[in-house]
């Protein structure tokens, strides 16, 4: 007899290779053939400099480094350090917390840590959330895990403008089905778009949940994923939509997910946490202990030295006004980079999806692995979507980005977008 599984059957057939991982290996695979100078590699969402080097913020580096060795190896509490807690709370909203809400929240293992409890603890096995149709895949990837369901609709408007029509649309369609709905909103600087959703946008989806709201016997969750807030401009400006959340009605439960990753440049050190805004302190404690229960039963406990270094940069301002000076320039210079890439597809037609600021450049495409295959005969090396391809211009040092807007029209017969 011979034996072709041994998983359980909720568990056959995963475990497909990541393509944004795959297409990583292939470049590196590329440059050490071929040198870096000679292939481009815009795969992974890293910031790297101008000589395509790993871009860490040397102040970050400093202060994680000068660590004691108990700071950096010991256990942390399951839920988080609480002055981490404190740390991030104040990281996050930066003096835009919304009046009359109660917070509360636990250290995550990045953001996709926090994702993965919301969509855990907040969608019932088998029910529906709702996500855009451009949105980062392990969303989908989650939910087949947990055995819960997603709801896909247009994220874009013919005016390239965010869809609040069709969201509203398929939210609606949701509660007609079950009595809880959570849509997940990843902005600004949306992965894979770059599109930043504006301060209208969100009042009125604010006010369609307060509308909602009003059927007391619905559940209403808005997760926003922040990741890449810090890409995007002022840190003020970026949050001043918050003010649309005060006074939320308590069946309405905000919550967010915050990454370290991009924010201090420390994407394998696994920093997050997840926080929730409510009126309701009963939602808040409740909030807490399931996402404590789910750390103790996915990851235990998180690393304690990343905790520890936001503690020490958030108690010190000259050292986060020094991060900040930091990151500010490895944010212009990723803007300069987009003002390339997004110039020069103007300029030979090439449509792009509405990008704002942030990481990525998408082109729209269908065939997405051939397209990503012809340049990857070029050594050029992008992540196929499943209906576009993916420009991590993060990693691409500025001189490499002149003529991939180009290479990519050139290449483009065949597959248009249907």
């Amino acid at each position: 007899m011979k034996v072709t599984t041994m998983t359980a059957s909720h568990a056959f057939g995963k475990g497909r290779p990541d393509p944004s991982f795959s297409s990583a290996g292939n470049a590196g695979a590329a440059i050490a053939k071929f040198g870096k100078e000679n292939v481009v590699d815009a795969t992974l969402g890293v910031l790297k400099d101008d000589e395509g080097n790993f871009l860490s913020l040397p102040t970050v580096e400093k202060i994680y480094r000068s660590l004691p060795a108990d700071e950096l190896m010991d256990y942390a509490p399951i839920e988080g350090l609480s002055a981490f807690l404190s740390a991030a709370k104040e990281f996050m909203f930066q003096g835009h917390q919304p009046k009359g809400t109660y917070t509360s929240g636990v250290a995550t293992m990045g953001g996709s840590g926090g994702i993965r409890h919301m969509i855990y603890n907040y969608v019932d096995e088998g029910e529906t959330f709702l996500i855009p149709t451009w949105h980062w895949g392990p969303y989908r990837e989650m939910a087949t895990e947990y055995h819960r369901k997603w709801e896909l609709y247009e994220m874009f408007d013919e005016n390239d403008h965010f869809n609040l029509k069709g969201m509203k649309e398929k939210a609606l369609e949701i509660l007609a089905k079950q009595n809880t709905l959570m849509a997940i909103f990843n902005t600004p600087a949306n992965n894979p778009s770059g599109y930043s959703m504006t301060d209208e946008d969100w009042k009125e989806i604010t006010d369609f949940f307060r509308q909602c709201a009003k059927d007391e016997s619905k559940k209403l969750i808005i997760l926003w994923d922040m990741a890449y807030i810090d890409y995007a401009g002022d840190p003020h400006e970026t949050r001043s939509f918050l003010k649309f959340f005060e006074d939320m009605p308590e069946n309405i439960l905000t919550a967010v997910a915050f990454s370290m990753s991009k924010a201090f440049s420390v994407y394998g050190m696994r920093g997050g946490a997840l926080m929730c805004l409510t009126t309701s302190k009963e939602v808040a404690d409740e909030f807490e202990q399931v996402n404590t229960y789910s750390n103790r039963t996915t990851w235990s406990n998180g690393a304690r030295g990343v905790q520890k270094m936001l503690v020490d940069i958030m108690a010190d301002s000259a050292v986060k006004e020094q991060i900040d000076k930091e990151r500010e320039a490895a944010r212009l210079m990723l803007a300069n980079r987009a003002e390339l890439f997004v110039k020069e597809a103007r300029e030979v037609g090439l449509h792009i999806l509405p990008y704002q600021s942030g990481f990525f450049i998408t082109v729209p495409a269908r065939d997405t692995a051939g397209l990503a295959d012809k340049l990857a005969k070029r050594n050029i090396f992008v992540i196929p979507l499943a209906r576009a391809i993916r420009f991590a211009i993060s990693a691409v040092p500025t001189r490499q980005i002149p003529g991939l807007a180009t290479a990519a029209k050139e290449l483009f017969a065949g597959h248009e977008p249907d």
